[in-house]
């Protein structure tokens, strides 16, 4: 993706969530899938209300990066109910919205993109342009209807970790003299992300 710099445009330019808007949207629509910054401006772009977020995923979504963020630092852990909260207590303040300082839009995206969890710059690629003398007409509310974005399985991934977890840390309960022994858990997640066009 090149981003050399860009000319002017008569009546200027569209700004802040038009600009992602325009550029979310052509990436998807196009028949090409772009793995560049482009991908992770159009997953940004579709996490919004009028798109069909849901939230619980996206809070989810979340969770899971503070999990897997934890799980990397290969800490042992007792196998005590204690141990059991504290492992998730750590792995919440691990969650990119709050230990990378990232929007929950900007991290969702970068965690299905599989790239560095830094914030997205909504710059269009010098390929995405209008001719110089395009006119911009900004034209509020006509991104609606053009995408509709299905969040499923990080609440449910989520819960059966929880689950998992607490047999694990629970499982010497009642058994005398075996209470604390040390564990290291591990986990891995497949992430997945497809487009589909309507058929007009």
């Amino acid at each position: 993706m090149t981003t050399n710099r860009r000319p002017r445009r008569r009546g200027g330019r569209p700004k802040g969530e038009a600009e992602g808007n325009y550029i979310g949207i052509r990436s998807l629509m196009s028949n090409s899938l772009f793995m560049d910054e482009r991908f992770d401006i159009m997953l940004r772009m579709a996490l919004t209300k009028r798109f069909g977020e849901r939230k619980a995923e996206t809070l989810y979504t979340m969770k899971l990066t503070g999990f897997l963020d934890q799980m990397k630092k290969g800490l042992k852990y007792s196998a005590t109910r204690e141990d059991y909260k504290r492992l998730f207590m750590e792995a919440e303040k691990m969650r990119w919205d709050k230990k990378r300082g990232l929007t929950k839009r900007e991290a969702v995206a970068r965690f299905f993109s599989g790239k560095s969890p830094t914030p997205i710059k909504l710059r269009r690629p010098s390929d995405f342009e209008a001719k110089p003398g395009t006119l911009y007409r900004p034209q509020p509310g006509s991104a609606t209807g053009k995408v509709k974005v299905k969040q499923v399985g990080a609440e449910k991934t989520y819960k059966e970790i929880e689950k998992v977890f607490f047999k694990l840390f629970t499982m010497f309960d009642g058994i005398k003299g075996k209470k604390g022994r040390q564990v290291k858990p591990g986990m891995s997640i497949r992430r997945t992300v497809s487009k589909t066009f309507k058929d007009l």
